[in-house]
């Protein structure tokens, strides 16, 4: 017969063999009024501005202008994999690597906000924000530097967002978030997601098949790239 006096130190110290520290920061604070919160401390463009730039980027994307795209692979290595698939799938030779990942979306704000992360007349510093991809897709031209894609995100929500965050608030923020950005945005989510089901997915198979034919690349690496390019791609 199990004696309980014996095994319950052994459940004690299972127990506690985890410490997360957002439990610990949720004993000190309000969780679902540190949610709202930060997400109402978001900086979006206006209505406005997003509508312009969205035209002009599509625009941009299937009339072989120059747009930007995240850098693919080990150093970026594998970017003229998108280079050849976007040259077969929009007609766009004229697609480029973000010089830093992030200096494009980071102009877009600077721009088109009355906000600036650094110095400049006639602009609010803005500190401790960092430009995040509400919808991620960053090797997408249509999503890179889309106007509704990207925002200024308070860095402390940024332990709830973040790919390499794990644990349950990080899902549950995501719950929270994901809903409100997609009902904020309906319409050009909507628009978006047209695109994708009328101009991408009858030709993506046949891109895909050009730039197997085009580049010389092991197996493993077209696939992976294969379904990068599903995800990259894919509806909101």
């Amino acid at each position: 017969m199990t004696n309980i006096l014996t095994t319950l130190p052994l459940k004690i110290e299972i127990m506690r063999k985890e410490r997360d520290a957002y439990t610990k920061l949720f004993e000190h604070i309000d969780k679902d009024l540190f949610f709202q919160r930060g997400i109402d401390d978001i900086v979006f463009m206006d209505n406005e501005t997003i509508e312009k730039q969205w035209t002009i980027l599509k625009n941009a994307v299937f009339q072989n202008k120059s747009v930007a795209i995240r850098g693919y692979g080990r150093d970026a290595k594998g970017t003229d994999l998108y280079f050849k698939l976007y040259e077969k799938m929009f007609g766009n030779t004229n697609i480029f690597k973000d010089s830093t990942n992030n200096a494009e979306p980071t102009k877009l704000l600077k721009n088109l906000t009355t906000y600036s992360k650094t110095k400049q007349a006639g602009k609010t510093l803005i500190i401790n924000y960092q430009i995040s991809h509400l919808f991620g897709r960053t090797k997408n031209p249509l999503l890179f530097t889309c106007p509704w894609n990207v925002a200024y995100i308070p860095k402390y929500l940024d332990p709830f967002t973040g790919h390499e965050t794990q644990g349950q608030y990080s899902e549950e923020f995501k719950k929270i978030i994901l809903p409100i950005l997609k009902e904020k945005f309906k319409d050009y989510i909507e628009e978006y997601n047209t695109i994708i089901k009328t101009k991408i997915m009858d030709t993506i198979d046949e891109s895909l098949q050009f730039v197997k034919a085009s580049k010389n690349s092991n197996i493993d690496e077209l696939r992976r790239f294969e379904t990068d390019v599903k995800n990259e791609l894919s509806e909101i």
